[in-house]
This record gives structure tokens, sequence and C-alpha cells, in this order.
């Protein structure tokens, strides 16, 4: 092996060890915090990935298969399809009906159907339930549960799919008790001159 093979070689498993996209949750690693806003409770034996645009992005047998997405937005950030803000006090039907409008939007779910949207209490603030099912564009029926709710610093959704035979319902236990869990940090109060 010449010298510029091995640098070759070594470049390669020095950059394939500094990308670990995926990390294993296990009891030490569950709690996860975020930005002084909230806790949850990571299902455990899912992984995690560890750089995402979302704030946590996790599945148990592959994002293909199934995932779990967090993602907390200011009201102001438009969403992406119908370029709809929302706003603290929108009640959670409302919340429900700009996603259900969001998803309607986009070609892949055009084709939903709602199996349910019922309102919820998270950790003490008014939220809604949506469940939707849907077909892939190769046929194969998809569910998708989100968990949203609005409040004074934004909107805060937690998306739960997967193909609606077998994985749906192995994995949704596991989101269930991902929203129970989770726990909003109350704001530091400031204290005026």
């Amino acid at each position: 092996m010449t010298l510029s093979h091995r640098l070759v070689l070594g470049l390669l498993l020095v950059s394939l060890a500094a990308c670990t996209p995926w990390t294993r949750i296990d009891p030490g690693s569950r709690n996860e915090s975020r930005s002084n806003d909230y806790t949850l409770d990571l299902p455990l034996g899912w992984v995690k990935r560890s750089t995402d645009t979302n704030d946590l992005f996790v599945t148990r047998d592959g994002p293909a298969l199934n995932y779990i997405v967090v993602n907390r937005q200011p009201h102001d950030r438009k969403l992406p399809r119908t370029k709809r803000e929302t706003r603290t006090d929108m009640l959670p039907h409302e919340v429900a009906e700009l996603a259900i409008a969001e998803w309607k939007s986009s070609e892949a779910t055009a084709n939903l159907q709602v199996l349910s949207n019922v309102p919820l209490m998270i950790d003490g603030k008014p939220a809604v339930r949506v469940h939707i099912r849907f077909k892939s564009d190769r046929g194969l029926p998809i569910e998708r549960v989100m968990v949203a709710l609005v409040d004074a610093r934004g909107r805060l959704s937690i998306q739960y799919e997967a193909p609606a035979i077998v994985y749906f319902q192995r994995g949704l236990a596991d989101f269930d008790a991902m929203v129970a869990s989770i726990r909003f940090i109350p704001r530091a109060k400031t204290t005026g001159n």
C-alpha cells in the first residue's frame, strides 16, 4: 500500500468516525431539555439524530419505517406551504385546522383522511391531537399523529409517522409516553427597576 493510499484510508476513517449521526437512547440519555423551554423523556431503544433542523428527531427502525419529530417554531415563522402564521390566542381546533390545511396542500398527503381530531392537555396547556391516514405514492398506507399547541413562546408540535401495517401500532405507545412526559420550564421572572 502506497503512502497516498494510506493517507486516503486514514482520512476516510477519521471522517467516518466524526460522522456519527445517530445516538442510541438509553436510561442515562433519555431526558431531553430544549432551549430553557421544555423537557421530555425520549423512548428507550430508539435512536436520536445528533444534528437535525428540528428540535428532536428519533426513530426506532429507521426514518423510512417510523419516526418522531419535535419542533418548536416562533409564531411569525410562516408554515411552509400555506404561508400562514400561528398566534398565541389560537384555540386547539384552530391549530388542527392549520395542520390539516398544511398537509392537504402537500402532494404527498393530499389524499389524507382524518381519523381523529381531539383536544387534550399537555402539562396544563390546551393542545390538540390529530390522527390522519394517507397513502404513499406507492399505495402504502401511512398513519401520522400530531400533538400540537401554541403558547407565548410559539408553536410546538410532536409528530409520529409510520406505515399503518405493523410499524404504526408498534411505536404508538412510545409516542404517547413521550408526549405525556413533556414538562414546560417556567420562564425566569425579571425584576423591574
